[in-house]
């Protein structure tokens, strides 16, 4: 009989979909947190999964995305079930991996025809790919070094002192051998960006700052909009502050509000400039970015930005003031072929950062490294092994670099933070 897994807080409303299943000859299967349904699914591989939206600790929309990055329930249909009518809702939820989106409340019939198209067509939606446009370029390979001592906990400065705005022009970068806080116009920022969704850059980025503290306390700034991804991983949600609280902020402003907006829990002890949960009114402006940053930056040895998958204009400034961006690749051979068109728009930015791209592997079996290498034509840094106890360490609030600091994808990872 067809399994269908229910994943909603709502005790009562999860009681009402079971009934209008059961009557139609389906078996259901309830989960009423998202966590507990992620375990359900991933342990019992039900036909199709119902998904609501706000639920505590974890969204719907994270649900999905983890069931879709994870090869053991990709194939699952999800259908979002929610009472967040807004158009730009059934976005989220494409974007996250849902196949269907409908609104509460829903009448048996309605609910039923979605159910049944679905289990018809199966899980239909593909990760978007990549416009090629806005998106910084060439790479440099990785070559090792030694990791340089540990720095000494740095503060951010408690008195309101001015600080210069971002320039209107990047400076050549220097010869490699200069360390990246010497580049002129550039700052100690470590950019972290997917060129197609569902590649895992936001688990990147977090490793990276958890990978970066072993140099000295770092930060990670997460500038999606609408998607507080890396507050979910890190379990600090629901985050207290996010950007949001700084759109007003002006170059020279105290810079006790900066670091008042930031999130610290001390089991994992990277700071946290957290991405607001819902759309933001408006983006930070290239003046309050880069005075942010600068701020940040003072009291960090490395702040690591989770930028998003498509350019925006406060993504596209934060990169222009990194000094390192990680272009993170998937291994699904149908985000490969978009690759070659958005590094033929890297140029363009005239970035000045050093530049990786690295592959992050988010199913068993995926392109062979010498495929990817000679569909995109350009020399990979790193190639982040598949783990398979990924998708529990982000569950956990453990990221990999803290939980499994010796398995062969954290070892891959401060590889490439010794360079940063």
């Amino acid at each position: 009989m067809t399994r269908i897994l229910i994943i909603d807080d709502d005790e009562s409303l999860l009681q009402m979909v079971s009934i209008m299943l059961k009557r139609a000859g389906y078996t259901p299967v309830l989960a009423t947190d998202g966590y507990k349904g992620i375990e359900i699914a991933q342990r019992d591989k039900p036909d199709m999964a119902i998904v609501d939206v706000m639920m505590p600790n974890i969204s719907g929309y994270e649900v999905c995305r983890i069931l879709r990055e994870d090869p053991s329930t990709m194939e699952i249909p999800l259908l979002i079930l929610t009472a967040l009518s807004q158009p730009e809702q059934r976005d989220f939820a494409e974007d996250a991996g849902a196949d269907d989106f409908v609104t509460k409340p829903v009448t048996r019939d309605d609910l039923l025809k979605h159910v049944e198209e679905l289990l018809y067509t199966g899980a239909r939606n593909q990760p978007a790919p990549l416009e090629p446009t806005h998106i910084p370029g060439p790479t440099k390979p990785i070559t090792p070094i030694e990791a340089p001592e540990p720095a000494p906990e740095p503060r951010l400065p408690p008195t309101p002192e001015p600080a210069p705005a971002p320039p209107s022009a990047v400076s050549p970068a220097p010869q490699p051998e200069q360390p990246a806080v010497e580049k002129q116009g550039l700052l100690p920022v470590v950019g972290v960006m997917g060129l197609a969704r569902g590649v895992g850059a936001t688990t990147l980025a977090v490793n990276m700052g958890l990978g970066l503290m072993q140099f000295g306390r770092s930060c990670l700034v997460d500038l999606n909009d609408g998607d507080s991804q890396a507050a979910v991983q890190l379990k600090m949600t629901p985050p207290k502050k996010t950007w949001v609280n700084l759109l007003d902020v002006q170059p020279g402003a105290d810079k006790r509000q900066i670091g008042s907006s930031l999130m610290l829990d001390r089991s994992v002890g990277v700071a946290l400039l957290a991405a607001p949960t819902e759309p933001a009114p408006r983006q930070l402006g290239h003046e309050a970015l880069g005075y942010i940053l600068s701020v940040l930056c003072e009291g960090f040895p490395r702040v690591v930005v989770d930028l998003p998958p498509t350019p925006n204009p406060m993504s596209i400034q934060a990169m222009r003031l990194a000094s390192y961006m990680v272009f993170v690749i998937g291994d699904n051979p149908a985000d490969l072929w978009h690759v070659p068109q958005t590094l033929a728009a890297i140029d363009k930015l005239g970035l000045q950062a050093t530049q990786y791209i690295v592959i992050n592997r988010t199913r068993p079996h995926g392109v062979a490294y010498q495929d990817v290498t000679s569909t995109i034509n350009q020399p990979v840094a790193a190639d982040f092994p598949y783990e398979a106890t990924q998708v529990q360490a982000l569950m956990e609030g453990k990221p990999l670099v803290m939980s499994q600091p010796d398995s062969l994808f954290s070892r891959t990872l401060l590889q490439l933070a010794r360079q940063l």
